[in-house]
């Protein structure tokens, strides 16, 4: 409520709200980065130690069905594809709009990512295949704690992807590792529309 006062008190000031906005962001920013270093997080109440604290090492993955190339991608020998092995979200943490999303793909097929300029994105039934309701990873988002099901060879991957698959005219499908689910989202995000989707590039290996 103070921060609320103080704000109020400011603009009779005639300060640009934009300068007000911006200042805030940077203060409470900075503030988290300190309360993470000095290993308390009292104000944000476990918001920021949740997103930078070191996780547990995941178990090794003990299923046949995945091979580790140990080049940043991982062959399902059983659906006979291969996958980054590191979503987007756990290597640059961000998210993407749905055609963002084709703008990166394109970019990380010229850059020719361990070697092969054929990634695309998944169908739903793809990504779907990678679900298993008996393996758990914990995953994090402020104060939220979920657990999203997919083999731990994937690491602490993120929990919605974009696929492939269109829905009507503004929408494209994921798939959510939490419940199991795909779902429809807005393949060009909005104002006041932000997806907390990611992509995790594929190709098929069953023609080679």
């Amino acid at each position: 409520m103070k921060n609320r006062l103080a704000v109020s008190h400011l603009l009779p000031l005639r300060f640009p709200c934009g300068l007000i906005f911006f200042s805030l962001v940077i203060f409470f920013s900075c503030l988290g980065n300190v309360q993470a270093e000095s290993g308390k997080d009292e104000i944000f109440g476990g918001q920021i130690l949740s997103l930078t604290e070191k996780k547990p090492e995941l178990p090794p993955s003990n299923d046949p069905r995945f091979k580790d190339n140990n080049d940043g991608t991982v062959t399902d020998l059983r659906e006979e594809l291969m996958w980054k092995k590191i979503d987007f979200y756990q290597e640059k943490k961000i998210w993407s709009s749905w055609e963002e999303s084709q703008k990166l793909l394109e970019k990380f097929n010229k850059e020719g990512y361990a070697g092969y300029s054929d990634w695309r994105l998944p169908t739903r039934k793809e990504l779907k295949s990678l679900y298993e309701e008996d393996k758990d990873i914990p995953w994090k988002y402020y104060w939220t704690e979920n657990v999203i099901h997919i083999d731990p060879i994937f690491g602490y991957s993120h929990c919605c992807f974009w696929s492939s698959e269109l829905y009507k005219d503004k929408y494209a499908w994921g798939f959510n590792y939490i419940g199991g689910k795909d779902y429809p989202s807005m393949k060009g995000g909005g104002q006041y529309h932000l997806s907390l989707s990611t992509i995790r590039p594929v190709r098929t290996l069953k023609n080679e």
